[in-house]
């Protein structure tokens, strides 16, 4: 099983960081609004062909809050359709403090090759990276979508603030 830890950076603080992770990874869980059919992507050009679109794996998402932690969530998904011939991801998404008003996006955990030998054959020679670099696309539109929602409600915060201190 690949071991995986990815880490992107944050310009928001942990705990606004880690609501606003936990309603991402809920609407993806429940297909809700815009995260209906989410879906693991990677390029045509990272699969060594002409780069001119991508290919897309919806997936089905179970998310947790660890009692533990606060800002942290199990996450296990694999392929929506399909399951058999794609990796299993076990492990949890976090939001981990990383300085004044900033945070870090963390996935750790691991994923099964599917298909025993065949499946590692394939990994290792064929498709190497394959996998990795998904969940790196992954990781990389949580922490868009993390950092953008949090964005918005100070933006909102600050707007009903401006407003209300103008009508005393």
């Amino acid at each position: 099983m690949p071991d995986v830890r990815l880490e992107r950076a944050l310009r928001v603080p942990a705990d606004p960081g880690a609501q606003a992770l936990g309603e991402l990874l809920e609407a993806i869980a429940n297909q809700e609004g815009p995260w209906r059919g989410f879906a693991l992507h990677i390029s045509f050009g990272e699969l060594r062909l002409p780069d001119v679109g991508y290919v897309a794996v919806p997936i089905r998402l179970q998310v947790t809050k660890r009692a533990a932690d606060a800002c942290s969530f199990d996450v296990t998904f694999n392929s929506m359709n399909l399951s058999a011939a794609f990796p299993t991801f076990k492990g949890t998404f976090g939001i981990e403090a990383a300085g004044l008003g900033e945070s870090k996006l963390v996935l750790r955990g691991g994923y099964d090759i599917p298909m025993q030998i065949f499946g590692k054959f394939l990994d290792r020679t064929l498709t190497p990276g394959l996998a990795q670099r998904s969940l790196e696309n992954f990781v990389d539109e949580i922490a868009a979508a993390t950092q953008a929602r949090v964005d918005k409600r100070e933006a909102e915060f600050a707007r009903y603030r401006f407003y209300t201190s103008n009508l005393r």
